[in-house]
């Protein structure tokens, strides 16, 4: 009598998982299906949210498993045990990802997952629910007819997207760390700008940075942002991120995750001159030797008055984490999954949530 594998499983879930969450597209399924897939994630009641998963991820582990089926029998190889499985894959992986289905131990405890099958029309429920429950069955039952592996992967990796969409409105509850050393932060931001998402990542570390170190030594008390993917000349802003003092712009920063070029450097420049500041500073890798002509212009900029730096932020994370003490490196990790929160995809929140268990359980 087959039984899912649960090693396979896990590495089909996290797999598929990947891809849904860095937007690697699959062949779409129709718009009927799609809606019920959506009302089904969308419910607040666990026994929709997590059967709708373990069922299919069951099937598409083993593919003669029958997607409808309740109960292990003795009757047919395609019967098994869906609670058991639920309780020993997806269980464990919702946990990790914010309890984003439902917090549930046992989902399959309700009484209409208790019996052979999934009936279109279970005995002994709401009647508020049998629209959820008609969903439920035909979205199965038509894995089941069509009985193609493409095609249950189709409708998982679809159900996986729904489930990605309603994490995104969550806020993550980032484990804190009871102490924080300057190798710990420095190791943090590293790992998170490694992502496919740099550009998002290193604009929520830069204005974590300089919110603390503002903070800490009073050089301001207000860092202004824009997303990422907004230019400053239409947010009318300086600069990625402006250094605010009681409302006064006292410093500005570009943010870049790429080198930054001679034309960087003058339509910076070109931004700043209205604005009378004398310092700034533009947080981007740098070349080693920097560019002459960028190291001309920069010159150029400090005889008419603008100091403009330039540091990767790397180096400035390990060089700031050594003044501002324990506690300012512990406000500054809480900072940026503050700033993640406010502005970064699902993604780089889980991302950092992650970083965050694995310093706590000791991998930095």
């Amino acid at each position: 009598m087959p039984t899912p594998d649960r090693d396979l499983a896990r590495e089909l879930l996290e797999r598929h998982w990947s891809d849904v969450v860095q937007g690697r597209t699959s062949r779409a399924v129709d718009e009927s299906t799609a809606a019920r897939i959506d009302a089904l994630i969308g419910s607040e009641t666990v026994t929709f949210t997590y059967s709708l998963p373990t069922q299919l991820l069951g099937k598409l582990t083993d593919h003669r498993l029958d997607a409808l089926c309740l109960q292990r029998g003795d009757n047919s190889e395609l019967q098994w045990d869906p609670r058991s499985f639920a309780a020993g894959v997806v269980v464990p992986w919702v946990r990790d990802n914010e309890n984003v289905l439902g917090k549930s131990a046992d989902p399959y405890v309700s009484n209409p997952l208790r019996q052979p099958r999934i009936q279109p029309r279970p005995a002994n429920v709401r009647p508020n629910t049998l629209p959820l429950w008609a969903s439920l069955h035909t979205v199965l039952n038509e894995v089941q007819t069509r009985n193609d592996p493409a095609y249950t992967e189709d409708v998982f990796r679809s159900v996986l997207r729904a489930i990605f969409e309603r994490l995104k409105d969550q806020q993550f509850d980032y484990p804190t760390l009871p102490r924080a050393s300057s190798e710990q932060a420095s190791y943090l931001v590293r790992e998170i700008l490694k992502s496919s998402q740099a550009g998002e990542h290193g604009m929520s570390v830069a204005a974590a940075l300089f919110t603390v170190v503002g903070h800490q030594f009073a050089l301001w008390d207000d860092v202004r942002r824009e997303e990422s993917t907004t230019a400053d000349h239409a947010s009318g802003m300086v600069a990625d991120l402006e250094c605010r003092r009681q409302g006064d712009l006292v410093y500005a920063v570009e943010v870049k995750e790429r080198r930054i070029t001679v034309a960087d450097v003058r339509s910076f420049e070109d931004k700043l001159n209205p604005s009378k500041l004398t310092e700034a500073l533009v947080v981007a890798p740098t070349s080693k030797p920097q560019d002459a002509e960028i190291s001309r212009r920069l010159r150029l900029m400090w005889t008419r008055g603008i100091s403009l730096h330039h540091h990767p932020i790397e180096s400035l994370v390990d060089t700031l984490m050594s003044f501002v003490g324990e506690d300012g490196r512990r406000d500054f990790i809480v900072e940026v999954g503050r700033q993640l929160d406010a502005y970064a995809r699902p993604s780089g929140r889980l991302a950092w949530r992650n970083l965050l268990v694995g310093v706590l359980d000791g991998n930095a």
